[in-house]
């Protein structure tokens, strides 16, 4: 079995349980020992980030090459692809993804809590996601997922940064706007049965930390 070293607010760990989850691996979730980031988690997983799984003794860290590794030691459902075109296509959705837009959200974390809060910094970050989130619209064109009707890796990266979006926009009172194939797309993927569960759980989650926070 799989060992899923992992933490229930992580956004890449929500990435790799929806993979789990549609290829039906069985899986066991521990915490990082003495928490994230530890020496002792670090002699586990060297760069001591998560998620990271254990399989068979293979160490494994980094979301996308651990959802392409389940991919291939569980080829059924596939999630990348067939043709060698879109697979490339598929890939350079996801790293952008993950380069240009979930950086630009997690910014938003340090700004949860009212003391400290800059004003400046929302409205610089949001209008530099915003310019982001228009470049990936152009780039992706769902029919209805982000490579046709099979549920991909990179919509599992997408599914927890519009959650986390939604929530800090309540919370910050920020606007983006998500042009309206993107909106479409979100209630798509939101709605497919690997995705639902870890949806409305990881929604929870996020929600709970942010209220916790925002007062500290």
């Amino acid at each position: 079995m799989i060992t899923l070293y992992d933490l229930p607010v992580s956004s890449y760990g929500c990435k790799i349980r929806i993979v789990l989850r549609h290829k039906k691996i069985r899986y066991n979730s521990v915490k990082p020992p003495d928490g994230y980031g530890s020496l002792a988690y670090q002699n586990i997983v060297p760069s001591g980030t998560i998620p990271a799984i254990d399989h068979n003794g293979l160490i494994l860290a980094e979301s996308e090459a651990i959802a392409e590794y389940l991919n291939e030691i569980q080829p059924k459902p596939p999630m990348l692809p067939a043709k060698i075109e879109d697979r490339a296509q598929a890939r350079m959705l996801s790293r952008f993804h993950d380069f240009n837009l979930e950086p630009l959200i997690r910014n938003f974390f340090s700004q949860v809590p009212s003391s400290g809060r800059d004003p400046d910094f929302i409205t610089k970050n949001a209008r530099t996601l915003q310019t982001r989130i228009n470049q990936f619209a152009k780039m992706a064109n769902p029919k209805p997922l982000l490579t046709g009707s099979n549920l991909a890796i990179a919509d599992c990266s997408i599914v927890p940064s519009f959650v986390i979006l939604r929530c800090l926009q309540e919370h910050l009172d920020f606007q983006i706007e998500i042009p309206a194939h993107l909106v479409k797309y979100e209630k798509e993927l939101n709605s497919h049965p690997s995705v639902t569960k870890e949806y409305h759980s990881y929604e929870v989650t996020i929600r709970d930390w942010a209220n916790s926070k925002k007062d500290n």
